[in-house]
């Protein structure tokens, strides 16, 4: 027999909507995250050494020294070959392609030693990207080696920075050739396949002899005798290295000999998202049918954590299962398991006020024409936290006292955060402006509570929609309410086109998702220039979004709501990646100026953070003193503590720090103090109005001698014309950006004006 609907904790629609976002996570990448953060720390805590049955022969340093001029000749790689055939290796497995080589007048000496050692050794069959088509080319040994000798790919493909999977087998060119740990290990495949690196392996356990001693005889049968041998790049010079996931960068014949061991070791098995999901699913219903509710969330940490634990251990038995959509499932669960246990428990009643709360108003009987009325007091977490004792009551009660004047007669509801909503019937219609009119003139006059006097402002929502439920038209109230605050009107009414944008808002993440990988989030570019000399210094990165249907849509809009949806951290890392990218690629040609990235304050709690940028400047080769980190005042830092920490790491990475848009929100002389700031940048508000403000020229002046006093560069923002550039010169303000010196532009066109002729190049 069925269970009925209300025995369960929480409602059927909720467990097929987590069940469907949880599917959702399995089908797609979008939980794939959890489980790469989880192997990429069964690789920091390697552990397990190698067997020392293959050993790595290096082209290092000190090999490349020894050699004329540093040029390792096709005559040297011979001799190599020759020593470790002498040793009695098993295999020699050479990483490296000769393809600029085979013109080299002693390349045959190098033909020939491999043709020495005959079937023992096996060449290197690399696949490269070629550039502008996408195409993938595969580079072939010379016809000279003969026909007969083995070959393998040593082709794999990245993943964030970082290698996850290696093939056993590659199609390169229409062949299907086993890798090097194919070979070594002697598993194959016919079709092209790849498995998942064991990252449990210690790299520092890795056999590995210098190329220079080997040919010298300082390494030989003791050493090598018996084993596969692995010749391959190590000096810095060839950039041959990759991360791992845990690790830090290895070179790529470290990676060989580690997917060797891993397969040697047994056969890597993938059994996907779905048992782990599946466990989840069964253990989660069993705990909702048997009504377990106090204990229902430790079990839900329980269970989470036997899969993590489950997948750790797995992974050291050549096991990978994906647990994140199952771990997104007994969130889903977890999480609303808990909303309804606070909703259930809480008292249709405000315990402050003592009317009713909103849950009462949306469970009420619907609306009908009734217009929805919402007013939302202003800053009232400030004045909760501002005002002493039970004052916060008193407050509240003065509120209410004063709404109650509107309401008139209709029951006025109260919400816990300083929000109130009632009914305004159909026939008083005509009369709400003036009735919010008046309320505004009640709040003019002061509250008084003790011997403090409060100025109190309070914002209006109206929705007279007679569509929807009960909670859609509150919901709607408050919305136009919210938007009433931000443009600081006395009331809003919700209008189709904040629906359109509610609904924008609600998909952001997707939407944010889709832009990124499709282009239409891009990077534009505005230059910095020295005033005093007119030179260019630096460049400051800043997104873009050409929105398909909605156009181009303003940074303020999309960065506010990515930090409200949790995505900053994303879009940042994107503008940072681009923005280093471009900033490498100038130096390559030869033009060394600074690039300056903004970073919202609510990031410096990401432990990870310097990281990550660590990683971006090493993989695009850019000094960090070239780039400079600009603390935008989005919002606050919460974390004081992992705040600093964060500031100081990456000033002793060398990465100059920036105080954006100083003047304004929590840009005070406070915030200097939590930033040891390299340079101060002036809101562009005062520099436009300088000219025309008194206030706004003294607050420009104060702010460039501040920057001075403390050793930083003063920064202004928002130059529009030529007589604010001279005006601020004469202030001995050090670096100007605005529109009269260049607008915000695409790298390709940033890259030709600076790589002009000096005569084609303006200020």
């Amino acid at each position: 027999m069925p269970i009925p609907v209300k025995s369960l904790i929480i409602s059927w629609r909720t467990i097929a909507l987590s069940l469907l976002l949880a599917l959702a996570a399995g089908l797609t990448s979008i939980a794939e995250p959890i489980d790469r953060v989880l192997e990429a720390f069964v690789g920091s805590v390697a552990w397990r050494p190698v067997t020392g049955d293959i050993v790595m022969v290096e082209l290092d340093a000190k090999t490349l020294d020894a050699a004329p001029n540093r040029d390792y000749a096709p005559r040297h790689y011979a001799q190599v070959v020759d020593a470790v055939n002498a040793a009695g290796a098993k295999r020699l497995l050479i990483d490296f392609y000769f393809d600029r080589r085979e013109k080299d007048r002693d390349f045959p000496l190098l033909v020939d030693a491999v043709k020495r050692m005959g079937d023992r050794v096996v060449l290197a069959v690399p696949t490269r990207t070629a550039p502008g088509s996408g195409e993938n080319i595969s580079t072939f040994p010379s016809p000279a080696f003969g026909n007969n000798v083995p070959i393998a790919s040593i082709a794999w493909e990245t993943e964030f920075w970082q290698l996850w999977r290696v093939p056993i087998s590659y199609a390169a060119d229409g062949r299907v050739l086993p890798s090097f740990a194919s070979i070594i290990a002697g598993k194959y495949s016919t079709e092209p396949a790849t498995f998942r690196l064991d990252f449990s392996y210690d790299p520092a356990t890795i056999p590995n002899y210098s190329a220079a001693d080997v040919v010298s005889g300082k390494v030989g049968a003791r050493e090598l005798a018996g084993k596969d041998v692995i010749f391959a790049p190590t000096a810095p010079n060839f950039q041959d290295s990759f991360f791992l996931p845990g690790h830090n960068r290895l070179p790529g014949g470290y990676v060989h000999l580690i997917a060797a061991e891993t397969l040697k070791r047994g056969n890597p098995v993938d059994v996907g998202w779905l048992p782990a999901f599946l466990l989840a699913v069964a253990v989660m219903m069993a705990a909702l049918f048997a009504q377990v509710k106090r204990g229902f969330m430790s079990l839900a940490l329980a269970t989470a954590a036997l899969l993590v634990a489950g997948k750790v251990l797995l992974s050291f038995m050549l096991v990978t299962v994906w647990i994140g959509a199952a771990l997104v499932f007994i969130a889903a669960i977890g999480t609303n398991v808990s909303r309804t246990r606070r909703r259930a428990s809480a008292q249709r009643e405000n315990p402050v006020s003592g009317l009713p709360n909103f849950e009462a108003l949306r469970t009420q009987a619907a609306f009908g024409s009734a217009t929805v009325v919402a007013a939302k007091v202003v800053n009232f977490e400030d004045l909760a936290a501002f005002i002493p004792g039970d004052g916060i009551g008193k407050l509240v009660e003065q509120v209410t006292r004063r709404l109650q004047l509107a309401s008139q007669g209709t029951t006025l509801h109260h919400d816990l955060d300083g929000t109130f909503a009632w009914l305004v019937p159909y026939y008083q219609h005509s009369q709400i402006e003036g009735q919010l009119a008046g309320l505004a003139a009640l709040f003019n006059a002061p509250l008084t509570i003790g011997d403090l006097r409060v100025d109190v402002a309070i914002a209006f929502g109206v929705n007279d929609e007679f569509e929807g439920s009960n909670a859609q038209r509150l919901a709607a109230a408050l919305v136009a309410a919210e938007r009433a605050i931000r443009t600081r009107s006395l009331w809003t009414k919700y209008t189709s086109r904040q629906k359109e944008d509610a609904g924008w808002q609600l998909s952001f993440h997707s939407q944010l998702e889709d832009a990124l990988t499709g282009g239409d989030i891009w990077v534009a570019f505005q230059p910095q220039y020295e005033i005093a000399t007119k030179t260019l210094v630096g460049v400051e990165a800043l997104a873009r979004w050409t929105h398909p249907t909605r156009g181009p849509i303003p940074p303020d809009e999309f960065i506010v709501q990515a930090e409200k949806s949790q995505d900053i951290y994303r879009l940042t890392l994107f503008v940072m990646d681009q923005a280093i990218r471009s900033a490498a690629q100038l130096r390559e040609r030869g033009i060394h100026i600074n690039m300056s990235v903004n970073l919202s304050a609510t990031l410096l709690d990401h432990s990870d953070l310097v990281g990550t940028i660590r990683v971006m400047l090493t993989a695009h080769h850019l000094p960090p003193e070239t780039l400079t980190i600009e603390i935008t005042e989005t919002a606050q830092i919460e974390n004081s503590r992992q705040a600093r920490q964060t500031l100081a790491q990456l000033r002793r990475t060398g990465i100059r720090l920036s105080i954006d848009d100083y003047g304004t929100g929590q840009s005070n002389l406070e915030y200097l103090t939590e930033i040891e700031a390299d340079e101060i940048k002036i809101d562009k508000r005062f520099v436009m109005t300088m000219r025309d403000s008194q206030r706004s020229l003294e607050v420009v002046k104060s702010t460039i001698d501040l920057a001075h006093r403390l050793g930083a560069v003063a920064v202004a923002e928002g130059i529009e014309d030529a007589e604010t550039m001279a005006l601020l010169g004469g202030l001995g303000c050090d670096v100007g950006q605005g529109y009269h010196l260049g607008k915000p532009q695409l790298f390709s066109e940033l890259a030709s004006t600076l790589t002009a002729p000096p005569r084609n190049r303006t200020a």
